[in-house]
């Protein structure tokens, strides 16, 4: 019993593990469906299910930490720590999804580049486009190349910029994704403009801008800021400014405020300036504020306000602790939960080998009985053996002796004295259902379920393995059919069964519609 009671509860526990682990796979695929086209929703469900760090499994946590970080980092929200990720990237290597692999490759390369840590962050960019590419999976081939595209934008390769740029918008064009396409236009556009032909530039940035009322305002918006964003790097402040105004009179955005502030700054109109930034700091996220406040910091000591630069930084500093520390508390709550999982992992793998162990025993020792059951009824059947045999020769002896000339009855009777004393001694090592075995062979009759009974015995002992046989076939046999199926295995026509059992022929019927429902049971 208290064996059973354990297995009822690991049982429990499973299936509880088991409805857990597949709602956590319900919401991780429904927010992966949303996580592109309405990020913010996907987040949501994200967001409501922190605890699947805890109590998920590591497929779970990988795909939760894998689309969390992608949502936060669409949205323009702090990423979860490297370490988080990492783990994710290490799950979907050992795993050999290359799907995921790519897509994990890319959600932690972009934020460490982000970081400064652009050397590892450009090897992941680089393996996640041989991977995308020998998987044929268009819509990363087109994140990585434009990606790798701002990465030499950056590092102001400009040939190469023109490369993944024009790339890029292949992809876009094999993808018929309008925005992308639009993007990736601008993209090529400054890619010559940086490298000084100004025909070309104007040519893409015309066939950017002729495409651009073809999409929602919002996206319209984010389009013309980063073209305004691209000028202003370049240096061409007037096309910059024109992209902006025209983003803002398509849909306010903070970080198209924060860049136009910068512009009217190094412009010197401080007044529009500020009151750009302003709306950006009332508007923005947290990077788009820090954003903010450090164009404001380097303004004002360049200005030599150093003491307006000083209270503006000291709030830079203050959120970018308040991020630090939210980073930091996700960082713990995974060494926290990396020292649960041991333990609960350690529990769960001492709960399974004392399981097994129990099993195990327990096979060892069926077997064990199931030999040593066979050995003595092996054994058993050997003895009788040899006493039929014994039984047998005094018999032939007898009749020598009955066919000789002379008297023999002294000699007769021992031996047959010596046949009933062999008799005796087996009907005792059989019991009564060898008699009433014998009584069934020649003839007689069943009187009653006792002698039934006996019989049962008898024969399980003699006919252990067709017994056995009838035991895996049908389920909770009664007396009557297991009689039954005796008397159909010692030969027995169905006539002859209805004179032993002292039965009608409806009675017999009966019996057999029960045992095919037993077998059918068993089935």
């Amino acid at each position: 019993m208290k064996l059973l009671k354990c297995f009822l509860i690991c049982y429990a526990i499973v299936l509880v593990g088991c409805n857990r682990q597949s709602t956590y796979e319900r919401i991780l695929v429904e927010a992966d469906s949303l996580i592109e086209q309405q990020t913010d929703s996907a987040l949501s469900l994200l967001n409501g299910m922190t605890d699947i760090l805890e109590k998920g499994e590591d497929s779970s946590r990988a795909y939760y930490i894998l689309l969390l970080t992608q949502a936060r980092y669409k949205c323009y929200q702090p990423v979860l720590p490297d370490s988080l990720m990492r783990f994710a990237v290490r799950y979907y290597e050992n795993s050999g999804n290359a799907s995921m692999i790519c897509r994990s490759y890319y959600y932690l390369a972009m934020p460490l580049y982000e970081k400064e840590q652009k050397e590892e962050a450009l090897l992941l960019l680089k393996k996640g486009e041989t991977i995308a590419a020998k998987e044929h999976d268009m819509c990363y081939m087109a994140k990585y190349h434009e990606s790798l595209c701002m990465v030499n934008y950056d590092s102001q390769n400009h040939h190469l910029m023109l490369k993944y740029a024009k790339l890029s918008l292949d992809d876009a064009e094999n993808l018929k994704d309008t925005i992308k396409i639009i993007r990736n236009l601008s993209h090529v556009s400054t890619a010559y403009y940086r490298l000084g032909n100004y025909p070309e530039a104007k040519k893409y940035i015309l066939k950017s801008l002729a495409l651009i009322d073809s999409i929602d305002k919002e996206t319209k918006a984010y389009i013309l800021t980063n073209v305004g964003i691209l000028y202003h790097t370049a240096g061409n402040i007037e096309y910059s400014r024109l992209f902006l105004e025209k983003a803002v009179c398509a849909k306010p955005l903070p970080h198209t405020f924060a860049e136009l502030g910068n512009i009217y700054a190094e412009s010197g109109d401080m007044g529009k300036a500020e009151k750009n930034w302003k709306i950006a700091l009332n508007a923005g996220d947290s990077q788009t504020v820090i954003d903010v406040l450090t164009s404001m910091q380097d303004y004002y000591e360049q200005q030599k306000n150093y003491k307006l630069a000083i209270e503006i930084n000291h709030k830079k500093e203050a959120l970018k602790d308040s991020i630090l520390s939210v980073s930091k508390q996700e960082a713990l709550a995974e060494i926290q939960h990396k020292y649960d999982s041991q333990v609960k992992e350690n529990k769960y793998y001492k709960v399974l080998t004392w399981l097994f162990g129990c099993i195990l025993f327990f096979i060892l020792l069926t077997l064990v009985l199931i030999y040593a059951f066979r050995w003595s009824i092996s054994k058993f059947t050997n003895q009788l053996s040899v006493k039929e045999e014994v039984i047998r020769d005094a018999q032939r002896k007898i009749t020598m002796l009955r066919d000789m000339d002379g008297e023999h009855n002294e000699e007769i009777a021992a031996l047959q004295d010596q046949i009933v004393t062999i008799q005796k001694q087996t009907f005792e090592q059989l019991g009564r259902g060898r008699e009433i075995y014998n009584k069934i062979v020649e003839g007689g009759k069943l009187s009653s379920t006792d002698k039934e009974q006996y019989l049962i015995e008898y024969y399980a002992i003699l006919h252990y393995e067709t017994f056995a046989s009838w035991m895996r076939m049908y389920k909770d046999l009664s007396t009557r059919l297991l009689t039954f199926l005796i008397l159909q295995d010692m030969g027995k026509s169905n006539a002859e069964i209805e004179q032993i059992l002292s039965i009608t022929n409806s009675s017999l019927r009966s019996i057999k519609t029960r045992l095919k429902a037993k077998k059918k049971l068993r089935q």
